[in-house]
């Protein structure tokens, strides 16, 4: 039975999983996705440390804060039965089977799940969050094989490698809540609004051009 408790994963749990995470807690914060419990952890992270300062520094720019955030180490304790895992990895969804096998139908890639959503939701949806869980799980095995699942590892690297982060985490998130404001469970309009722009430039571009009825929610002026 999937529960409502959703685990983004990545390796430390400083940039990638508390990035995606919060996207996704903040963005589904009012109506009835607010049901969905959506927290972190890292498959070699060191307990309490801080987020990394890039990440922080990109969160602002979306409304976000980590400033709090301090790192969780994943182990057999944290996995629950009924979780939903999203990792940013194809190693960590290995990692997490190797401790929890009996999660095989929950876990998932953060892209991985975008595009199994996508498709379900253009097929006609599902009735609520474990009905769309269950549903992705079904369509990733009919998915093309080769696709790229991995949510590129930012730390230590250029400016073009975090855009490139920020790319691939921010697109998989904007179909994730797009295929959750599809569910007749969840405040549709609500997590409408949590569609976030792809990059950080293209967000400059929305200011400069003309300015929309409403700011969309959860943006900072």
């Amino acid at each position: 039975m999937i529960t409502n408790r959703v685990l983004v994963v990545c390796t430390a749990n400083m940039i990638r999983s508390p990035f995606v995470a919060a996207l996704l807690r903040t963005r589904l914060a009012s109506g009835p996705g607010a049901v969905l419990d959506i927290s972190s952890a890292g498959t070699a992270a060191r307990p309490g440390d801080a987020a990394a300062d890039g990440v922080i520094e990109m969160g602002r720019t979306y409304g976000l804060s980590l400033d709090e955030h301090r790192t969780r180490r994943l182990d057999e304790g944290v996995l629950q039965t009924g979780d939903t895992v999203l990792c940013a990895e194809r190693a960590h969804r290995r990692a997490v089977l190797d401790l929890r096998p009996d999660l095989i139908s929950s876990v998932f890639t953060v892209r991985e799940f975008a595009r199994s959503v996508e498709t379900v939701t253009t097929a006609g949806g599902a009735g609520n969050w474990p009905a769309l869980v269950q549903a992705a799980a079904r369509a990733r095995s009919v998915e093309r094989r080769g696709l790229d699942d991995d949510i590129v590892d930012p730390v230590g690297r250029p400016a073009d490698v975090w855009l490139a982060f920020e790319r691939e985490a921010t697109r998989a998130v904007s179909t994730i809540l797009a295929s959750i404001a599809s569910l007749p469970r969840i405040d549709a309009e609500a997590a409408a609004q949590g569609f976030i722009p792809a990059t950080r430039r293209e967000y400059r571009g929305m200011q400069l051009a003309e300015p929309p009825a409403a700011p969309p929610a959860g943006w900072r002026s």
